[in-house]
């Protein structure tokens, strides 16, 4: 069954097959009116020379002598008629109907040549997209046309147009990335409430940040976009923030270069912070971070309606665990007798009832499978590693001292043994086995998304975009490549 779209039929898949049709039908009918008219006529004379017989006899013979010439001409009309006329209509009709069917055929081959080449183009481009609003993922949004304003829901090559389908106002839309269908302003097919940038010509990359209240997932998130627009070229990138309504990344940084905090989330529905990360010359990649209030992960909200609606866990690409030292109970211990914490606002949900809900969120919930879980990338960030002592335990310092090669895969390998041997002296080994188990490729990184306590100077954060180039390059072959000196894969 067709959907009907607010489009003229193509021709070729309509009008032309009904003219296809007219044209055996009229071949046909012609032929027919021949026939019928030289019986008629045949008829008519037979009739004349009877009656000319009938009443003067002999006479009448020699007065029908034109009506007889008209009788054998209509007779052998009808015999030619009859017999050859079909013969040669049928003979002209079937060298139309070849020419038709070769033309459309031809067309069907163009067809289908442009469709599999949209479908492979957007699929070796991961084109897609994740919406802000409703956390749906789609390939093809809504287009809008930019005459009327009718929605078509299906502009790509088909019943409505091969490179361009005509809109019912009469305006032309372009039915691929090809020829410029990313120039019609699309919206979101699920909620329709949201424009989708760039007509949706871009692939695109959803990661949750997942961690237990005032673990610094929201100073984490607004640090780490902050330092990819100030560091993209560093690693052959560019920026472009997405404004998508519901972030709050321009005010935050603001508030981070003077030194203040972001307001604590509290809102129990992801927040997509949106931006462009694309190498040169490349198809966008946009990148959606997104942040939730810690809350969200209580043990006891495991099966809430907070969780079910959640659909863009169901839609990510990998996930980041921020894991707060200061969770751990017998460190927070050890480091309090040293250090005033008060300024770090610890997160006091342990890290294993935050991993084991998250994992039941995504199993019980969204369905995913051991499969699915084993092939998800995790990256997992201790962060505040500004906390005095810490950076030496599990940080830059810890790892400088063990492997000084600037070797990342070396690097990435002592981490993961110096944050398995950390949780293994605070007595964390639950946490570490419970992900190992559920999560094939997973990778340890540190960083401090402030760089200091509260002090009223500009934060500085270090180490914060490593673990999403990380992921990013896991999954995407062109961020791979354009990041390549320190994106690796990770044991």
């Amino acid at each position: 069954m067709i959907h009907e779209q607010p489009a003229t039929p193509s021709y070729f898949f309509h009008g032309g097959f009904i003219d296809l049709g007219q044209v055996i039908k009229g071949a046909f009918k012609n032929c027919w009116e021949a026939i019928g008219n030289s019986k008629d006529g045949l008829v008519e004379q037979w009739g004349e020379i009877v009656d000319k017989i009938r009443y003067s006899g002999i006479k009448g013979i020699f007065t029908s002598i034109p009506n007889i010439f008209l009788v054998t001409f209509y007779l052998m009309r009808l015999i030619a008629t009859a017999a050859f006329t079909p013969i040669v209509c049928f003979s002209i009709t079937a060298i139309q109907i070849a020419l038709l069917v070769l033309f459309f055929l031809l067309l069907l081959f163009c067809f289908l040549f442009i469709t599999i080449l949209d479908m492979i183009y957007c699929h070796a481009k991961a084109i897609a997209s994740h919406c802000p609003v409703c956390q749906s993922k789609f390939s093809m949004p809504v287009y809008i046309c930019h005459e009327c304003g009718e929605e078509h829901d299906r502009l790509r090559p088909g019943y409505y147009g091969i490179l361009r389908r005509e809109c019912d106002c009469g305006a032309k839309l372009s039915t691929t990335f090809f020829n410029g269908r990313e120039k019609l302003k699309a919206i979101c097919p699920a909620c329709k409430g949201y424009e989708i940038k760039g007509g949706g010509l871009h692939a695109s990359w959803s990661i949750p940040v997942v961690g237990g209240p005032n673990s610094g997932k929201t100073c984490y998130i607004n640090m780490t976009v902050m330092s990819l627009e100030k560091n993209a070229q560093k690693y052959n990138l560019s920026f472009e923030h997405v404004k998508t309504g519901r972030d709050e990344y321009e005010q935050n940084s603001q508030s981070l270069l003077k030194g203040y905090l972001p307001q604590k989330t509290e809102d129990r529905r992801l927040n997509y912070y949106q931006f462009y990360l694309t190498p040169k010359g490349a198809t966008k990649q946009q990148v959606s971070l997104c942040d939730v209030a810690g809350e969200l992960f209580n043990i006891n909200d495991v099966s809430s309606d907070n969780i079910n609606t959640q659909l863009g866990f169901r839609y990510s690409n990998a996930f980041m665990l921020i894991v707060d030292p200061l969770s751990i109970p017998m460190y927070r211990e050890e480091v309090s007798k040293t250090t005033d914490l008060k300024n770090y606002k610890g997160s006091a949900q342990p890290i294993e009832e935050m991993l084991d809900t998250f994992i039941r969120t995504l199993q019980n919930i969204f369905g995913a499978t051991d499969k699915d879980m084993r092939n998800t990338d995790v990256a997992v960030v201790f962060t505040k590693v500004d906390i005095p002592g810490l950076a030496q335990k599990i940080g830059d310092s810890a790892v400088n001292k063990i492997a000084p090669s600037l070797e990342m895969k070396v690097r990435y390998k002592i981490q993961n043994e110096l944050c398995q041997q950390f949780l293994h002296e605070y007595e964390e080994d639950n946490f570490y086995n419970r992900l190992k188990s559920s999560f094939k490729n997973i990778q340890f990184f540190t960083c401090s998304a402030l760089g200091h306590v509260k002090n009223g100077q500009p934060f500085v954060a270090s180490n914060v975009e490593e673990p999403l180039l990380w992921l990013l390059g896991n999954k995407s072959s062109v961020l791979d490549k354009a990041t390549k000196k320190i994106t690796i894969k990770g044991g």
